[in-house]
């Protein structure tokens, strides 16, 4: 009797345990309800400058969870907007990689308020052989030669953001090697653009890459000259300083001849500048 009942409580046993798996099963597995909500995404691949159309967006679904700040759930808020960030097919577009309404499209809508477009030319060896590309920081190092042959170097604009190299405004863009920009496109503001254009006029300008993540703004520093790398200005030799002689005093006219006879008077010779003259005290 003890025994018949053990055999029942394992079979219960096994039974609810059979039960309780096939729920966790079927609940693990059968199709949940989402929460989803409907997002404005990239068609295409979208490059940098490009006034986006209808025909350049579509809709996805993501979970309302996933829902990523910036985003957009209305195509009409983006269309009309140029591109600031370039964007890939099905990649959801956020406000942080659009232009301001109303900016236009290519280079003016990469421009913020307040900010100016310059361009300034580079070669090979200003332009850090080619490796600034749109979208990098750079520094602009000026450079003027005086009149003595001597020559001083200074920082003049730190963190300065490419806008574009040439005529290419996406740094992804594929880029002929051959083709050899002479144009660097910067973003400055008011001031900064009188002093860039007054520095190429004054002397050159080179241009110095920086890490993307160095923002730092250093103070300015006393320029560099020659003396500073050890070279200084060769003196040329001063020419020999004549010393002239002192002029002779003039001649003393002797004085006159006088009789060598004997007067019975006194004798008082008087000079007035080289003449002399006697007279005789009775």
């Amino acid at each position: 009797m003890e025994r018949h009942r053990i055999l029942i409580a394992f079979g219960i046993a096994w039974l609810t345990a059979f039960v309780l798996s096939w729920w966790v099963y079927r609940t693990s597995t059968a199709p949940q309800k989402r929460d989803t909500v409907s997002v404005v995404a990239a068609a295409q691949d979208l490059p940098v400058g490009k006034k986006i159309s209808a025909s350049d967006l579509k809709l996805i679904a993501l979970d309302r969870k996933d829902f990523p700040k910036g985003a957009f759930v209305k195509a009409a808020d983006v269309i009309d907007r140029a591109v600031a960030v370039p964007m890939s097919a099905s990649e959801v577009v956020l406000s942080g990689k659009l232009a301001g309404k109303g900016s236009g499209e290519g280079l003016t809508a990469l421009i913020a308020p307040g900010g100016r477009a310059v361009s300034v030319q580079v070669n090979e060896i200003s332009g850090v052989s080619g490796f600034i590309q749109p979208g990098t920081r750079v520094d602009v190092l000026f450079t003027r030669i005086f009149s003595n042959g001597d020559a001083a170097t200074a920082t003049i604009l730190q963190n300065v953001k490419v806008l574009a190299y040439g005529r290419q405004l996406d740094p992804n863009a594929k880029v002929d090697p051959a083709a050899r920009p002479t144009v660097a496109t910067l973003l400055v503001t008011q001031e900064q653009a009188e002093r860039l254009v007054l520095a190429e006029q004054r002397g050159r300008i080179q241009l110095v890459l920086r890490n993307a993540l160095d923002d730092e703004i250093t103070d300015s520093a006393d320029p560099v000259a020659s003396a500073d790398l050890g070279i200084d200005e060769p003196r040329k030799p001063q020419p020999a300083v004549q010393v002239r002689a002192p002029a002779p005093p003039p001649p003393v006219s002797p004085p006159p001849k006088t009789d060598k006879k004997e007067s019975n008077g006194h004798v008082i010779r008087i000079y007035r500048g080289d003449k002399m003259t006697e007279e005789t005290l009775q």
